[in-house]
């Protein structure tokens, strides 16, 4: 075949070859095309009956979900604050005489005393308290605990205690008096701070409670020791930590015996001269502290010499409260009605810009949006009072609870007032 002829058919066959690819090609993208206008028309008509939501392009975090995430923390912040505990524990040793001081956040216990843990319920014995004191001037930090016996319940554990310039003795936890339990309580010697020796005699014939060797309170009222399995005495502060007391102690006895009038004047009489506990060998104490050691972290019992005084470095919480009820029975006051305030109006806006970040997201009101945003403060107050149960400069409180959802209920019961008269 000439040459002519060859590249003629050569050429031809690669023209029909380009031909066909370009053919193949076109409908290959003819289908895929069509592949992707079925997607489409799919999910639109999907997107139409609800069942897909679309995304829209360079879509942002709405303000408004900023703004509720810094109130949540905010609330987090305050809930959480210590208020100025730092967790140790705030007991120090007199440098000039014997003695140690507590300040608000301090406590000071001994081991359970295997005498007083059996059963439940009280022991039924007499005793006598003398301890020498010296109160803060102005304890205005509600009723703090001076001693206690604590079994585990404090409805039947022992307390005396200081509110204001009172001193009060009584068994329960009835501590602002609102349920009127029986207690004997006296007024301390007013004036500069100064030294006293208080002296607690009970019996079936009542308790007496003595200032300075002098009877200054009488009542037909039997104190009792509580029961329990781990029977502790403390000293400063209540279990839960949160009733601390501010003063100095120089000398503790404890005895297992009612002191008559004349043994309580005579011990009074050599305490005054010697400024010592002295005397009390020869009376055979149960318990007695003299708080002579100068350093450390435990009181020596010269009594019967198996409970010494612990004094941790850091604060210990034997019983911890969790949404305790006791403060709508036992606080009243300036404080109480502003701590309740506090707690109802801070949830309000929390509440408020919820109900806000919801409709602008859903871009209509819903009913179940208000079950939402109360629901989610809800769960921030619990969350802060359960928290709080590790922090003695906090409470663990039912009543919080109630008013930060009512707060926040109000909240968004104002954003539905607004938004319908807006909508009207």
């Amino acid at each position: 075949m000439p040459e002519a002829e060859i590249g003629y058919a050569e050429q031809e066959k690669a023209q029909n070859k380009g031909q066909t690819e370009g053919r193949n090609h076109e409908k290959s993208n003819q289908g895929r095309n069509e592949s992707e206008k079925l997607v489409t028309d799919f999910v639109k008509s999907r997107v139409q009956e609800g069942q897909f939501v679309s995304i829209p392009e360079n879509s942002k975090v709405s303000p408004f979900v900023l703004l509720s995430i810094a109130l949540v923390l905010v609330a987090l912040l305050f809930g959480l604050w210590p208020r100025g505990f730092d967790f140790s524990n705030h007991v120090v040793w007199l440098a000039s005489h014997r003695g140690i001081e507590f300040d608000r956040f301090g406590e000071a216990f001994t081991a359970p005393v295997k005498e007083w843990s059996a059963g439940k319920g009280y022991l039924t014995k007499d005793f006598s308290i003398e301890i020498a004191l010296k109160p803060d001037a102005n304890h205005n930090d509600g009723f703090g605990f001076i001693l206690a016996v604590h079994g585990g319940e404090d409805k039947t554990q022992l307390v005396v205690g200081q509110w204001r310039s009172w001193l009060i003795a009584m068994n329960g936890d009835d501590y602002a008096h609102r349920r009127r339990e029986k207690r004997i309580s006296v007024k301390l010697i007013s004036g500069p701070p100064r030294y006293q020796l208080v002296t607690i005699t009970t019996g079936s014939n009542g308790t007496r409670i003595y200032l300075d060797g002098r009877l200054v309170s009488e009542e037909a009222l039997a104190l009792a020791i509580p029961k329990g399995q781990k029977v502790r005495l403390f000293l400063g502060n209540s279990p839960d930590a949160r009733h601390g007391w501010r003063g100095e102690i120089q000398g503790l006895v404890w005895y297992d015996h009612v002191l008559d009038r004349k043994d309580v004047k005579v011990h009074f009489q050599q305490w005054a001269r010697r400024q010592g506990f002295a005397f009390v060998r020869e009376s055979k104490p149960f318990l007695f502290y003299l708080f002579n050691e100068e350093r450390g972290k435990r009181v020596i019992d010269h009594g019967c010499g198996n409970y010494d005084l612990k004094i941790p470095a850091r604060m210990v919480v034997f019983q911890r409260k969790i949404l305790s009820c006791d403060s709508v029975w036992s606080e009243s006051g300036p404080g109480f009605i502003e701590d309740a305030l506090v707690n109802l109006v801070g949830f309000i806006p929390i509440g408020f810009v919820l109900m806000i970040t919801f409709v602008k997201r859903g871009r209509a009101f819903r009913k179940r949006y208000v079950l939402a945003a109360v629901g989610i403060c809800f769960v921030v107050s619990l969350t802060i009072e359960i928290l709080q149960t590790w922090i003695p400069s906090r409470s663990s409180d039912c009543r919080d609870l109630v008013l930060n959802t009512l707060g926040a209920l109000f909240g968004t019961l104002i954003f539905v007032w607004g938004y319908r008269k807006i909508r009207a």
